[in-house]
């Protein structure tokens, strides 16, 4: 009797720690990595309002023709100014708004040196950052929590809408 109990454990165990199905069809194999020259989305249309009222829109086609301002192997970003002339003054309030409404307002340059960019992600992303112009795009960039380090501390807004631009009042 203790046998067949001592057998019947063991079968009901044996179920238990069967897998239920092929380890290699249940595995999430990581994406390949993007191409090294990712382009701006095709249907990028990020409008730009200066002082309130309707100014250029800022697409792909812009981006293709307008040289960088920082690029490397794998990002690229423009700085807000390089795209809107009407940024360039220092003092002028540039705001980056999501399509679900949230913002990130800053005055350029900041009193840190830092200034606003458009930034192309190695993912194709367009996101609205700061960056310091002396090191673009530190060692944190693209590593995140991944080994537990602090990932980039800058705010960024993604996607973004529109750009409101206030100039500097002389």
């Amino acid at each position: 009797m203790v046998r067949m109990l001592l057998v019947a454990a063991l079968a009901v165990a044996g179920a238990a720690c069967s897998k239920a199905s092929n380890e290699a069809e249940t595995k999430q194999w990581p994406d390949k990595p993007p191409p090294k020259d990712m382009p701006p989305p095709a249907d990028l249309a990020i409008g730009v309002l200066v002082d309130g009222t309707p100014s250029t829109t800022i697409t792909a086609q812009m981006l293709n023709t307008t040289k960088p301002d920082f690029a490397d192997a794998e990002r690229t970003a423009w700085l807000i100014a390089t795209l809107v002339p009407e940024a360039r003054p220092p003092g002028t309030i540039i705001e980056a708004v999501s399509p679900a409404g949230m913002s990130l307002k800053q005055q350029r340059p900041l009193p840190t040196g830092l200034e606003p960019v458009l930034f192309l992600t190695r993912r194709g992303e367009i996101i609205v950052s700061t960056i310091d112009p002396k090191d673009p795009f530190p060692r944190f960039h693209g590593q995140g929590g991944r080994l537990h380090r602090a990932g980039d501390s800058f705010p960024q807004v993604r996607p973004v809408a529109r750009l409101e631009i206030t100039t500097a009042k002389k």
